[in-house]
């Protein structure tokens, strides 16, 4: 059987990416940053990206999505001759800013922008420090895909957010992300034809990681550093019910409905790093990170007929036909595993000057091969 693919989102344009069973990067083939375009589940190419973008003054169970950041950045010095972009979270306080891994791995320049509307920001920070997680080394599907930005300064007037310290697998999440948009029904891959807006929509962290390599490779012995969620772009029906579908292929009845109706998506290039957020009762928590997706998982599996609107080529020539249509699926590091981490960073004592220097010299030194797709 052929090892599925993890493609870890992380383009300027894109979002996110995969991986082999083995864990290797796959270059080329990212889908990991949340796809707001993709919202259109039980109406097939009628549902414009523009109806699902985050607006100035819109609230979500009576909070605004301004905290939901848009990361800029580049290795070669300069954000002006076109750079990379992710999306990423303002944690409560003001000062830390919650990404993923891949997106702060290699960097020189960044800025970082919340409230974004129609491509003119309310805040935009600079960057003091990216902390990458210790175990993160490229490697998708580990629960290691995170990390944190120090901004230069506190965002006073942006509603930060906290992060859930409980195991989340099973619940609805509103995901969120200023990535690459299309519609689950297209061939076509996402694009950035609704730059300057962030996209949100809505799905459920059906299994987890871990669940699905079990399942797949029963007895493995892959090695974990946290837990990821993984979603399904569901349209209301069987077919395309992919994880659902991919677990009667291997014996496994895993918990998974037919979707969110027309509230459903998922997250495409350029949305890596933004969350999953989680409602309980009071706030919006911060569940998830972005990280990856899968494509064409029900073909790798062996799953017939496919659960996958959109298949391309198989992959021949790059060619994936679209990476966030109906029957792909996404990953996202769970955050409570990752809570200690998390609170060890921004509560850490403020280091000496020369330490600051050093720790600056040293961003970037973790970088994973150049799998970024530039927009210019």
């Amino acid at each position: 059987m052929s090892a599925y693919i993890k493609v870890a989102v992380l383009v300027l344009a894109s979002g996110f990416g995969a991986l082999s069973m083995a864990k290797d990067l796959a270059i080329g083939s990212k889908v990991g940053y949340y796809d707001p375009s993709q919202i259109a589940p039980n109406t097939s190419n009628t549902s414009a990206p523009s109806n699902w973008r985050m607006t100035d003054g819109q609230l979500f169970n009576g909070v605004r999505m301004d905290g939901v950041a848009r990361i800029a950045f580049d290795s070669d010095g300069s954000l002006n001759n076109g750079s990379y972009i992710c999306s990423g979270t303002l944690l409560g306080g003001g000062q830390y800013v919650l990404t993923a891994a891949h997106c702060a791995d290699n960097f020189n320049v960044m800025s970082v922008q919340f409230g974004v509307y129609n491509n003119v920001a309310k805040v935009t920070s600079a960057v003091e420090q990216a902390y990458v997680h210790p175990k993160w080394d490229g490697s998708l599907g580990t629960g290691a895909d995170i990390a944190i930005i120090k901004l230069s300064a506190p965002v006073s007037n942006i509603q930060g957010f906290n992060i859930s310290t409980t195991n989340d697998l099973g619940k609805t999440m509103l995901i969120t992300g200023y990535g690459s948009t299309t519609t689950g029904s297209s061939q076509s891959g996402s694009n950035w034809n609704d730059w300057g807006w962030g996209h949100w929509a809505y799905n459920d962290a059906d299994v987890s990681g871990r669940q699905l390599d079990a399942a797949w490779d029963p007895g493995n012995s892959y090695t974990y550093f946290g837990e990821e969620y993984l979603f399904d772009f569901d349209n209301g029906t069987q077919t395309n019910n992919a994880l659902a579908r991919v677990g009667e292929q291997f014996g496994v009845n895993w918990d998974s409905n037919t979707g969110q109706g027309a509230n459903e998506g998922l997250i495409a290039g350029g949305d890596s790093g933004g969350a999953d957020f989680v409602w309980n009762g009071t706030e919006w928590l911060i569940s998830g990170v972005h990280s990856y997706g899968y494509y064409s998982l029900c073909t790798s599996a062996g799953v017939t007929p496919t659960c996958d609107t959109s298949v391309g080529a198989g992959g021949a020539n790059g060619d994936w036909g679209n990476n966030t249509s109906f029957g792909d699926v996404s990953g996202s590091t769970a955050v409570y595993a990752q809570a200690e981490w998390i609170n060890s960073v921004i509560n850490a004592p403020v280091p000496e000057p020369t330490t600051w220097a050093l720790m600056l010299a040293g961003v970037g030194l973790m970088g994973c091969v150049s799998r970024r797709r530039r927009q210019d």
